[in-house]
């Protein structure tokens, strides 16, 4: 229920004062009537008209116009659904010691604080020989560094491909991630879904995180 507030704060403002002026102008009406200013007359008519106007706002802000596209990874090997535009960007990350330059398509989905992303990045030659729970390790120690926490990490592959699906914290719990992660010999993809209170649950994320798979 709370999460339905703060996602729906401005129509629940709109609703609630179109409900309490509907109601203060139908117990004062017969004063209303004789008033001689037009707005105090009209407002018996306009009241509802507010109520209707914030149920409204209910139905726009529940139903965003996603127009959801696949995007791939510029190795074309990883891809994902996305609700709207993407931007493509680059990083360096670095973890235990090792440098490693990731490149992000990444979109903010409207009238929702969630950010998706889709990345990978080649393993260096420092990493060439390392197992996949070292992979993972190094997964671990890049979120610790960003001030996360992991609360769950499940095995998720694909095919032949090992993966994993891991949920990270911070701030307890006011900004959550949801990550998919293929390991391959030679590169790690990534679907990442970071939202904050009040988003965390919303269908946005699932249908872009379940819509990751790797070729």
């Amino acid at each position: 229920m709370r999460t339905f507030f703060i996602q729906h704060i401005d129509a629940v403002i709109t609703t609630v004062l179109g409900l309490w002026i509907t109601v203060y102008s139908w117990r004062k009406r017969e004063r209303l009537r004789a008033s001689p200013k037009k707005l105090a007359r009209a407002l018996p008519v306009l009241a509802p008209l507010v109520v209707v106007f914030g149920l409204l706002r209910f139905v726009l802000d529940s139903q965003p116009a996603y127009v959801w596209q696949r995007a791939f990874t510029s190795d074309q090997r990883a891809s994902a659904e996305f609700p709207c535009a993407t931007t493509t960007e680059a990083a360096t990350d670095s973890a235990q010691g090792v440098s490693i330059r990731r490149l992000t398509v990444n979109c903010n989905v409207p009238q929702r604080d969630i950010n998706l992303r889709l990345s990978y990045n080649e393993i260096p030659r420092e990493g060439a020989g390392l197992t996949i729970e070292q992979r993972l390790d190094g997964l671990r120690a890049f979120f610790s560094q960003q001030g996360f926490t992991i609360t769950s990490c499940v095995p998720d592959g694909h095919g032949d491909v090992p993966g994993y699906r891991i949920v990270i914290e911070k701030d307890h719990g006011k900004t959550r991630c949801l990550t998919r992660v293929a390991i391959t010999p030679n590169a790690i993809y990534r679907a990442v879904a970071t939202s904050t209170s009040g988003f965390h649950d919303d269908p946005v994320i699932a249908r872009f995180v379940d819509s990751f798979s790797l070729q």
